[in-house]
């Protein structure tokens, strides 16, 4: 499915995902980061945000020359490596302005005791 067609409210993940060390040590290959796994038992800040974005786009598609205007990370408590988390993501702005198609994607993270630990909004633009 094209997320440039996705309704706004819509849920695009409500799930649980085990942030495991496999998944932890390709993020740190992406990043160039290799070395620095070992050295404590929280995942790095932008994981757990990065992780629901390759799951929203695996699910979704974009058109070639989809820009990222920007990007809003907020988080409140260290998630540990290997731990559970459940990730809530949804459309809550999709408009054509001047021929150009704005969407926004929020996304809540929600460590093992179900306290919010982090929140993220993303802009893209497809034009």
């Amino acid at each position: 499915m094209k997320l440039s067609e996705v309704k706004i409210n819509t849920i695009l993940i409500d799930d649980e995902i085990i942030l495991s060390s496999d998944l932890l040590h390709l993020y740190m290959k992406s990043v160039k980061s290799e070395g620095n796994i070992n050295k404590t038992k929280h995942t790095p800040i932008f994981f757990p945000t990065a992780l629901i974005f390759g799951e929203i786009f695996k699910k979704y598609s974009l058109p070639d020359g989809t820009i990222h205007l920007s990007q809003k990370i907020e988080f409140s408590d260290p998630i540990q490596q290997n731990s559970k988390i459940h990730a809530f993501a949804e459309i809550t702005k999709n408009l054509v302005r001047s021929g150009n198609q704005l969407i926004s994607i929020n996304i809540k993270i929600y460590n093992s005791q179900k306290s919010l630990s982090h929140k993220s909004q993303c802009n893209l633009l497809i034009s």
